[in-house]
């Protein structure tokens, strides 16, 4: 009888539930009191459907997520992205409201709004551009922060602290108004350039200070500009900018900042006078005298521009109270405003958080501006304690300062333990090594002289005048590199390869290369005008045997500052990307003596080579080329049939596929930076992963069957050539103008990889593809067929992987290269990469997935912080590990190893750096129990 009971009062438990998870749902549908009065208040008319929208975004969110904290927050967050979610960013957003109402009317602060909406994106499995738009907000809010910071010891300086009637509104213009007025100028200009750029606003910033300190003084308002500046800088009567002295004082680049006002401040603000924007004369004056209307205008302009783009109201960090800006102490707070609400709470750990967001901010930022070697790797590394990177001025002094304490030990003599690795080698290692130095110090003495007569008194004058020092310099840095890389090789290699180590160590082309570096970072370190290759070209050394000690002194020496090792990444991308495939480059000789050319990409990863060690390349590995004996290669090409052959071809495969081989390193960094930069481009015009796989296969074909379209030119040009054929037979709406515009976003990008391209000059009939926006010139905006009017490249025949050979030589642009060169040469292949292809059709290739292998072991994130990643090995197991022995262990211990495997199949870790996944291991338990 209990047990009945039991049962009915269990069921009767179990319906109720039922009827109120009935009741729940249909009140999820109605949005909540407060969700609805937010958007009331944003727009009486509000669209119900938007409502709806975000209000049931909010409601899946909360279903799956516990959202702590304030729900006005959360609230804010739904109807902000909602705004921005699911619309084209070629397309206007179709209802648009201000984030500062918003947040004014959540009563929630900048900070705050920002933390949660971060986490929202994510938890919405937002899109990229989703997240770029909350990237680009947060971080231009975070550069607006920055340069306000600076604007007020700028102000101080120059214009004159109120008055005590400067409270009174009616008056005329006072120091209130001016500061407002200056600050309102700053953010309209800086939005019409939309550059979030530090230095570029920072000069900015002082070509709107000088603007209004000139228009003052035209204007007879004198009193309202400090006198004892004006007094201190002895200005002419003729003179009327002071830009030139605000660089001095504020650490701003004359040149750079002189440049921006003539080429872009003066024109825009002679447009907006012309369009009246602004009511000033035809030479700019009587700006300030209008205070009242331009202040106006300028207002209703920036209002409509920031909703436009949903970013926030930078004119929330002028004080209320102008007296504050001339106390020093308000210099710390002045950004405060973000952290303080509507209703003037504070967020928790606000100041953390205001510390940390400005610098994530502004790391993303240049992140996106400045995504150096490689796409992935950062720009800037900031201190915690810091707001904004250093100014030029300071950047150079630390490169310098670094520079200087990498030298401060006696380099120029070996060690006893550098000098026995290298007498193995040699009897007298140091007296060849200095024959050496010395041979390159006097040619690039001679080069620097010889420059300096025929180029006048005023090129690069610094370096020439400190040249003695400069080339002291270099000498102390290349016995250093030498040192560090000789003790590090020896630490990886051990005792047994000594000779070998000690033999690369001395090898002449090893030991210009290292010449080559150090002199790199000594011009880099001291701004010479002087950049990559000058250093290669003048000590005669070929590229590809240049880049190769780039990874090993990087590795060797931790501490080389952060701007040195991107500078040398840098150094090395460009290495990779064209002056390896230069006509005159050994790179050639070297695929002539492969049996199959330029590897493939799967033959080159480390997930293909067995047992290959997590660890970098050594030093001899990367001087062995493994050349393939003259007598195998000729039975490869003349004898398949001879037994002798076969065995050769084993040995030759053998050869070539393992990780030591110097093509193999070189093809796999290149095949890397190719990967990254086209992964960067498709997911900038959206090409589907159909299209993408079809442009790398693409690529790879071109890379490997027709390699001598790389000679002479720029892998970034073969690039958007494979993305543009492969987005025409997906029938993807994308122009050759559209990748262009896509690929002047990414770092390395140049004007000169798609203006000039260069092809041997053959005659022979243009092949034109029946596509109207390809036949476009680079410089010209018609659409109108291209027409060859002059003698053009052809089709370039022959195998592509013979050597390139010097004929006669033009430079055209990148369209008219694919019109008469890239299409021809391709054309029969990307017809088997149609859709719909049936009849001998081809295997497409994925891009391949790789993640920035960073080239040095540590990383300096500050003067006292350094991080130095995990060592890449297997995790120790907790159990008693097994060892088995085929001939001798019996079947029952490998019954026992494949359970534990089976059985421990999904918790295996996957390297990150070793190519081992779970995979492998399922796969080795079947092969051994078959």
């Amino acid at each position: 009888m209990a047990e009945d009971i039991d049962m009915k009062s269990e069921s009767s438990s179990k319906s109720l539930p039922a009827r109120q998870s009935e009741t729940t749902d249909k009140s999820h549908l109605q949005p909540a009191t407060a969700f609805s009065n937010i958007c009331k208040q944003l727009d009486p008319d509000i669209d119900e459907d938007f409502v709806e929208k975000a209000w049931k975004q909010y409601d899946i969110i909360g279903k799956q997520y516990v959202l702590e904290g304030r729900q006005l927050t959360w609230y804010a967050c739904a109807i902000y992205l909602s705004m921005w979610q699911g619309n084209p960013l070629d397309h206007a957003v179709p209802k648009k409201y201000s984030l500062a109402e918003l947040l004014r009317i959540c009563k929630i602060s900048v900070l705050e709004f920002f933390d949660k909406a971060t986490k929202w994106v994510e938890m919405v499995n937002g899109p990229r551009r989703l997240k770029d738009h909350i990237n680009r907000v947060q971080s231009s809010l975070a550069v607006a922060a920055v340069v306000f910071k600076k604007l007020l010891p700028i102000f101080r300086k120059i214009f004159a602290p109120p008055c005590s009637n400067d409270d009174d509104e009616g008056k005329g213009l006072n120091c209130k108004k001016l500061f407002s007025l200056l600050w309102t100028l700053f953010i309209i200009m800086r939005k019409q350039f939309s550059n979030d750029d530090l230095m570029n606003s920072f000069h900015l910033l002082l070509c709107t200070v000088d603007f209004i300190f000139q228009d003052l003084r035209r204007s007879q308002l004198t009193c309202l500009l400090d006198g004892d500046f004006i007094n201190a800088i002895d200005m002419q009567p003729e003179e009327d900018s002071i830009l030139e002295t605000l660089c001095q004082i504020f650490e701003g680049v004359v040149l750079d900042a002189k440049h921006f006002r003539t080429h872009c401040w003066l024109p825009r603000m002679r447009r907006m006078s012309e369009e009246k924007i602004i009511e000033a004369g035809e030479d700019l004056t009587n700006f300030v005298v209008n205070e009242f209307v331009n202040k106006k205008k300028l207002d209703d302009m920036y209002e409509e521009l920031i909703v436009k783009r949903g970013e926030m109201d930078e004119r929330m960090f002028l004080p209320a109270d102008i007296s504050v800006v001339f106390d020093e102490a308000y210099d710390e707070c002045a950004v405060q405003r973000l952290r303080h609400s509507e209703d003037g709470d504070s967020l928790v750990d606000a100041d953390m958080l205001l510390r940390l967001s400005t610098q994530s901010c502004l790391e993303r930022l240049q992140d996106q501006r400045q995504q150096k070697t490689p796409l992935s790797g950062r720009g800037y590394v900031i201190s915690a304690e810091q707001y904004c990177p250093a100014t030029p001025v300071s950047a150079s002094l630390y490169n310098a300062s670094k520079l200087e304490s990498l030298l401060q030990d006696n380099w120029r003599k070996l060690d006893a333990e550098v000098e026995s690795i290298l007498c193995h080698s040699c009897q007298n290692p140091l007296e060849k090594i200095i024959n050496i130095v010395s041979q390159l110090s006097s040619r690039l003495e001679g080069v620097v002289e010889s420059e300096g007569r025929l180029g006048g008194a005023e090129y690069d004058t610094s370096f020439r005048e400190m040249f003695a020092v400069r080339k002291s310099n270099t000498e102390c840095l290349f016995f250093r590199f030498l040192h560090k890389i000789a003790l590090s090789e020896k630490d990886r290699l051990g005792n047994g390869n000594i000779v070998k180590l000690s033999g690369v160590l001395l090898r002449e082309d090893f030991l210009k290369s290292v010449y080559v570096c150090s002199l790199q970072l000594v011009l880099f370190t001291y701004e010479s005008v002087r950049e990559f290759p000058w250093s290669l070209q003048i000590m005669r050394v070929a590229a590809i045997h240049f880049y190769k000690v780039i990874e090993l002194i990087i590795r060797a020496d931790s501490s080389l500052s952060r701007e040195m090792v991107k500078h040398l990444n840098k150094v090395e991308e460009r290495v990779l990307e064209e002056f390896a495939w230069s006509l005159e480059s050994p790179l050639w000789s070297s695929l002539q003596r492969r049996a199959d050319g330029v590897p493939s990409s799967q033959a080159v990863s480390l997930e293909a080579v067995e047992g290959y060690s997590v660890r970098q390349p050594s030093l001899p590995q990367r001087y062995n080329a493994s050349p393939i004996k003259p007598l195998a290669k000729r039975r490869l090409e003349f004898d398949d049939d001879d037994s002798s052959c076969v065995a050769a071809k084993r040995r030759t495969a053998d050869a070539e596929n393992s990780p030591s081989s110097a093509t193999l390193l070189f093809f796999r960094k290149v095949y890397y930076l190719a990967a990254v930069r086209l992964r960067d481009l498709c997911e900038r015009v959206r090409l589907d992963e159909k299209g993408r796989q079809r442009a790398w296969t693409l690529f790879e074909h071109v890379l490997r069957m027709e390699t001598s379209l790389m000679a002479g030119r720029h892998l970034d040009q073969n690039l958007m050539c494979c993305l543009y054929v492969v987005a025409k037979i997906g029938q993807q709406n994308i122009s050759f103008h559209d990748i262009m515009y896509h690929y002047r976003h990414q770092p390395q990008a140049t004007s000169r990889v798609y203006r000039r391209v260069m092809v041997e000059n053959i005659s022979s009939p243009p092949i034109i593809l029946d596509d109207s926006v390809s036949h476009d010139s680079v410089g010209s905006a018609s659409g109108d067929k291209f027409r060859s009017e002059s003698s053009v490249s052809g089709v370039i025949m022959g195998s592509g992987r013979a050597t390139p050979e010097h004929q006669n030589v033009e430079y055209i642009d990148l369209i008219k290269y694919y019109n008469h060169v890239f299409i021809a040469r391709v054309k029969s292949f990307v017809q088997k990469l149609q859709p719909g292809f049936t009849e001998g059709g081809v295997s497409l290739l994925s891009i391949p997935v790789v993640q920035c292998n960073r080239l040095s072991p540590q990383r300096s994130v500050s003067d006292r912080i350094t991080v130095t990643p995990m060592p890449s090995s297997l995790p120790t197991s907790p159990s008693r590990p097994y060892r088995y022995i085929f001939d001798k262990t019996p079947v029952k211990e490998l019954n026992s190893i494949n359970m534990i495997m089976h059985s421990a199949g999904r918790t295996v870790p996957e390297l990150a750096s070793g190519g081992f996944h779970q995979g492998s291991y399922r796969n080795l338990v079947a092969r051994t129990i078959s």
